[in-house]
Order: structure tokens, then sequence, then C-alpha cells
């Protein structure tokens, strides 16, 4: 706050009861804009969840009560799963910003280096959909480069 900063982002959170101590520790400590992610995958089920069994309507709903200013997602598998993580999220809290970060894709190993396979303009190409699905705002997560994020602003100002 003092030196500078305009949010609070907390992330990667997959439990509730420590995604809410965040949140209030953030909001009773600042007075920044509060920023909380969690990080769901794909169940055997078809749905999302944490690692700790919640739900990206449970998370939404839960920090929404918590006091969160925008909550979202990170993390993940790359930009398709995102979206439909997003769009659970939005049907959960139809007015509140939200923020999505994904992956550039699920890393693979290739000799000892982490690779995320996922191209810039792959993200970018799906982007519409992010927004589509609910999100506000857009931004990546491990393996996003800058490169990926001139695709998206690219593809974010070309004409409709």
């Amino acid at each position: 706050e003092s030196g500078g900063a305009d949010a609070c982002c907390i992330e990667t959170f997959s439990a509730l009861d420590e995604g809410l101590a965040a949140v209030r520790a953030a909001k009773e400590q600042t007075g920044l804009e509060i920023i909380c992610t969690f990080t769901f995958e794909k169940t055997q089920q078809n749905d999302f969840r944490t690692m700790m069994g919640v739900s990206p309507a449970q998370m939404a709903t839960a920090r929404a009560e918590a006091g969160a200013d925008i909550i979202g997602a990170n993390c993940g598998k790359g930009i398709e799963q995102m979206t439909d993580i997003i769009s659970e999220i939005r049907k959960a809290v139809p007015l509140m910003p939200i923020i999505a970060h994904p992956n550039a894709g699920l890393p693979v190993n290739i000799n000892g280096q982490s690779v995320f396979p996922e191209p810039p303009e792959t993200m970018a190409e799906k982007i519409m959909d992010l927004i589509d699905a609910g999100a506000n705002i857009i931004g990546g997560c491990c393996g996003t480069t800058p490169a990926h994020i001139r695709e998206i602003v690219k593809q974010l100002n070309k004409p409709s």
C-alpha cells in the first residue's frame, strides 16, 4: 500500500478455510483490492475440483462472502479447461469481477526441464471464449511469457 501497490493477489488455493484466512488477513491489514484465486483440476466425474474437493461455485460463493473484491482461477492445464472453470464461477456470482490466469498448457518434462507446450497463438485464439465465459481480467500463470501476453493483446485489438 505505502509502496504503491494497487491490489493484493493471493492465489493457488485449494482449501476454503485457507483462502478465507488469507482474504480476511489481507482485508484487515490493507486498504487494497483483494484478488483471490483457486486452482482446479478436472475429476474422473468430469467436473472441476481443487485437490481439497472444492468446486468453482463453492469457491466463488465463499470468497465473495469473505470479502474478496475479485475472484477467479489460476494455473491448471491450459486455457480450454480454464474457460469451463470460469463459466462455473460466473454462474455462481453473476456480478462479481472474475480473473483468469491459465497456464500455457500442461507442462511436459524435456531433458529435465519443465516446458509448457501451449504456444502464444493457441492461447490467444481461445481468449474470446474465456471472455465469453465471464472473465473480466485475463493474464497467465506458469509458462506464460511476454509473447503470450502480446498475442492475447493482438487478438483483443482485432476489429470485430
